[in-house]
């Protein structure tokens, strides 16, 4: 049996807390028909480990929590661990950071579509086009920074833990 070191918790626990901390602070922007959620930047992450989708998927269901959908609880959840295991196993930034895009778009949209009456094509357009903004034009540019910083791509690249 795997064990996760506490090096390997506390890592999830913080990017968890920072996805779900960044989106409710930004409530007006991360939840709607037209949402651009800053903390999706944060999806690229899980190129390099795959517990950080695990993370990402702990504090996008926090963060739900305090959508006015109830619903989005799990849909939009199930949107980001998609697109978050999806990324993990493309392995390639460029073509990750299009990945939230298509997936929440597809069921983000189908939720806003079916519980808001939000026309579906129009709720797409408007949840993938906030997607590319916050993973595409706000991720992959902090990601690359990241990769450059000696400090950071330590700590993302860690091979501290049984779990990977």
């Amino acid at each position: 049996m795997n064990r996760i070191s506490v090096s390997t918790m506390a890592q999830i626990g913080v990017i968890a807390a920072v996805y779900a901390a960044l989106t409710i602070v930004l409530a007006p922007l991360s939840y709607g028909a037209v949402q651009i959620r800053i903390a999706e930047a944060l999806m690229l992450l899980c190129v390099a480990r795959k517990r950080w989708c695990v993370a990402l998927t702990i504090g996008c269901l926090i963060a739900n929590l305090f959508s006015s959908m109830a619903i989005d609880i799990l849909v939009g959840t199930a949107a980001t661990m998609i697109a978050a295991v999806v990324i993990h196993w493309v392995k390639r930034s460029a073509i990750a950071a299009v990945i939230p895009a298509l997936v929440n778009g597809l069921l983000v949209g189908w939720e806003l579509n079916v519980f808001m009456e939000v026309p579906f094509w129009y709720a797409f357009g408007t949840v993938a086009l906030g997607e590319l903004i916050a993973v595409a034009a706000i991720g992959l540019p902090l990601y690359y920074a990241a990769m450059r910083s000696p400090y950071l791509r330590r700590w993302i690249a860690a091979a501290d833990a049984t779990v990977s």
